[in-house]
């Protein structure tokens, strides 16, 4: 029999209520983080000759206020680190761009389904698991993804009632 435990207000120093898992969700929904081109440059190897180069091409862009630098999202870093790497595999700039766009698509997708269903962390057979909620609308089984050194699994958890 597994051991669970979830991990509580004591051992973590907040507690992630659905009402804050919402808000934390709409957040992060709304708003990225934004980093200096030095950052980006720093960040992923390209030069920031080159992302202006790639922002007045249209492959990425960025936010710039009147008097101010220019500002690029998290999404946006993960865009252009995924060009490099098309680029160094010998994509043209274009493909790149391109393939990366559909990649940033994918972990738009991604970070949604886990705000979607993220209901907190707990501890299975001395393992971080990360709580997905409920399996299925009968509400009689919680899903986990147990993370491992060799990776990470999936664990189907009935529920005591």
């Amino acid at each position: 029999m597994e051991a669970i435990t979830t991990f509580k207000n004591e051992k973590r120093g907040i507690t992630l209520d659905k009402e804050f898992q919402q808000k934390l969700a709409q957040i992060m929904k709304e708003n990225d983080w934004h980093l200096g081109i030095g950052d980006v440059s720093n960040a992923t190897g390209v030069s920031q000759t080159k992302l202006r180069y790639w922002e007045r091409k249209g492959y990425i862009e960025s936010t710039q206020g009147k008097g101010q630098n220019r500002k690029f999202t998290y999404s946006m870093l993960m865009k252009v680190y995924q060009m490099k790497l098309l680029l160094d595999q010998g994509h043209t700039l274009a493909v790149a761009a391109q393939k990366a766009e559909s990649k940033s698509h994918e972990l738009k997708l991604l970070k949604q389904v886990l705000f979607d269903r993220f209901e907190g962390m707990a501890e299975i057979d001395g393992h971080p698991a990360v709580n997905l909620g409920f399996l299925d609308d009968r509400e009689d089984s919680l899903l986990y993804a147990v993370v491992k050194k060799d990776g990470t699994k999936f664990k189907v958890v009935p529920v005591k009632k």
